[in-house]
């Protein structure tokens, strides 16, 4: 853009958008119209590179010039010592009372500026951004850096992982993507990269490394062979990202580890079962003891003999 101290000078940058296709880019205007009502007096076209057709000035940016020329500050020697009689004494103490707690009041607003700007174009996804620029630029900030941020302040906040979950699973697959993308890579240039070995002489000449073959009787070049570069990216993502055979359960070692594991849980399983059993016939055999001892007591209460003791 042009110096924002000189509302009044045409801009060298601009931003377009296609009135046919939307296309949205940024180029040198290829046309300027003089508009003396406008506040930034200039109207700005060009060519759009996808259709052809005529593209004029993004809204966002022709509000953004507007405030600018609106907000020039005041212009009078009367106004001026205003302004800066108002700065002087400015907070008084019963002011700094009353707004001390503001910071923490917008707080959140304020982070979300922090991070996220509210203009449209300052990051590089906006160029294909499925929300339109001039919808994104009447809010405070970017719509999506703005609900990504509020859904993890959600989420943290209530302690509730599953609000993400779609996000995650975004994120895994864009991971793979990349992990598949660096295999390709490495399969079409080769696991070794192959450079002929060069030098210096202390002239500055440069010299490629080569020797006589004696064999083939002829002259060679002399090759480092170095590891693909790749290879140590791919090894950090699937060993952060929890996807090596291990992860999977899909070594030998770990399969023989869960084997076996499997192998003890059915012993305790068994050895579980068999006292229960053992429990069992113990209680069967305390149920039978009282039956006895009970049978016991009512033929002891039915003897005469024992009767006509008793009442002796």
């Amino acid at each position: 853009m042009a110096n924002r101290r000189d509302h009044n000078s045409p801009l060298t940058a601009v931003n377009f958008i296609c009135g046919g296709c939307r296309y949205k880019f940024a180029s040198d205007p290829e046309r300027i119209e003089d508009a003396p009502e406008r506040h930034h007096p200039y109207l700005y076209f060009a060519e759009c590179p996808k259709c052809g057709g005529e593209a004029e000035q993004v809204s966002w940016e022709k509000a953004l010039m507007a405030s600018m020329g609106k907000h020039t500050g005041p212009k009078t020697n009367e106004g001026k010592a205003a302004v800066t009689a108002n700065l002087a004494g400015h907070p008084t103490p019963e002011e700094a009372l009353r707004t001390r707690f503001n910071a923490m009041k917008h707080g959140l607003r304020s982070t979300v500026a922090t991070y996220f700007p509210a203009k449209p174009g300052s990051y590089s996804q906006c160029k294909t951004c499925d929300i339109d620029w001039d919808e994104c630029a009447g809010s405070v900030a970017c719509m999506k850096r703005t609900e990504l941020f509020m859904r993890h302040r959600i989420a943290f906040e209530s302690r509730d992982p599953g609000m993400l979950t779609d996000l995650r699973a975004d994120l895994q697959a864009n991971i793979q993507a990349i992990i598949d993308d660096i295999i390709l890579a490495i399969v079409s240039d080769g696991v070794a990269l192959r450079n002929p070995a060069y030098d210096f002489d202390k002239d500055g000449g440069f010299h490629i490394a080569k020797y006589f073959d004696s064999d083939s009787r002829e002259e060679r070049v002399i090759e480092e062979i170095k590891a693909h570069p790749l290879l140590k990216t791919l090894s950090e993502f699937l060993t952060r990202n929890n996807m090596s055979l291990a992860d999977f359960s899909m070594t030998p070692k770990v399969m023989e580890d869960n084997e076996i594991t499997m192998g003890n849980l059915a012993e305790e399983k068994n050895d579980r079962e068999t006292l229960l059993e053992y429990q069992r016939q113990q209680t069967n055999q305390l149920n039978k003891l009282g039956e006895l001892i009970e049978r016991s007591r009512q033929r002891s209460n039915n003897d005469p003999i024992a009767v006509e003791y008793d009442d002796g």
